[in-house]
């Protein structure tokens, strides 16, 4: 979690918050570990033996995210065949963490506002009330003010997700975290990649502490991952194998600031000669620009110059 001066009176700020059951709301830039705090607030809870359920609310369509959270009754909709719980039903007893709740609808808003208030919710097509007993833990990157004077989100459910709210700084505010958060990286990727790692060399720690971080944490564990997948067993991870991409990059961009499309040329003509069609080109571009935000469809559609209902046809376009 990270033990910078920075960051010390958010931890006790969440030692406190623990022990209740308050709904907690997690401030703070993209990638910044939102959600690894969300689980360390369960952990620390006397719920840390009941069920810890995630989601993520950008990753999903807006006109299925009811359905996920509040459950479903069959027949409700065109397929569905099947009653089945929702979220909120799967965690009973335990946490629900609501990534990126600025992106519900105005609908799940209303339905997410009764389940804090009397602790009971409908499934999508029933009229059956159901109780549930759920501590709710929300984040977001949007400012929610914002979204309230533009239309876009409750005042009033903004005020009961703000009872008891954290900002996280971002990664380049905690610099005296790195150390700590690599040998967390170190040994959560050497695990999974059956690796054994010495570490990184004085130069790449100085690298990691001098880089900016705009994608955070997030984007620090992608690039120590990396890093143990170059590396040969044994050996310590240099510079180079973590920021390959500063090379690539500084030969891209001159190109790009002299308005010189022969890059991009060069690259159509490889796709073409491959055979790829326009739609094959789509579906990557679409699951890449997904890959990057980790999900957040309403940021990728950024990244793609798209609308968010531009990317939702293209997504149900595209579904296998």
């Amino acid at each position: 979690e990270g033990g910078s001066q920075k960051f010390l009176p958010d931890r006790e700020l969440l030692a406190k918050a623990a022990e209740s059951r308050v709904t907690v709301l997690w401030l703070g830039e993209t990638g910044v570990g939102k959600d690894m705090f969300a689980k360390a607030l369960h952990k620390g809870s006397p719920r840390r033996d009941k069920p810890f359920v995630a989601v993520n609310c950008a990753a999903i369509p807006r006109d299925l995210i009811e359905a996920e959270l509040f459950g479903v009754e069959k027949g409700a909709f065109t397929g569905a065949d099947q009653s089945r719980p929702g979220r909120f039903e799967r965690a009973h007893g335990g946490t629900l963490f609501l990534d990126e709740v600025g992106e519900l609808s105005l609908q799940a808003q209303a339905a997410l506002l009764r389940v804090l208030q009397e602790s009971e919710l409908e499934r999508v097509g029933d009229t059956r009330t159901r109780k549930v007993d759920v501590r709710l833990v929300a984040a977001t990157n949007e400012d929610l003010g914002r979204a309230v004077e533009e239309g876009r989100f409750r005042s009033d459910l903004l005020y009961r997700l703000n009872v008891y709210s954290v900002t996280v700084p971002p990664l380049r505010e905690r610099l005296d975290d790195i150390p700590e958060l690599v040998r967390h990286f170190l040994a959560k990727y050497g695990a999974l990649h059956g690796k054994s790692i010495q570490g990184v060399t004085d130069k790449a720690m100085q690298m990691l502490r001098d880089y900016h971080w705009p994608g955070n944490i997030r984007e620090l564990g992608n690039i120590m991952e990396r890093g143990i997948i170059l590396v040969e067993p044994g050996g310590y991870i240099e510079a180079a194998h973590l920021f390959p991409h500063l090379a690539a990059a500084a030969s891209v961009k001159p190109a790009v600031a002299s308005g010189d499309p022969g890059w991009l040329v060069e690259v159509v003509d490889q796709m073409l000669e491959a055979g790829c069609g326009v739609g094959q080109v789509e579906r990557e571009m679409t699951m890449r620009a997904l890959d990057r935000v980790e999900g957040n469809v309403t940021r990728a559609a950024k990244l793609l110059g798209l609308s968010r209902a531009a990317l939702d046809y293209r997504l149900k376009k595209n579904k296998p």
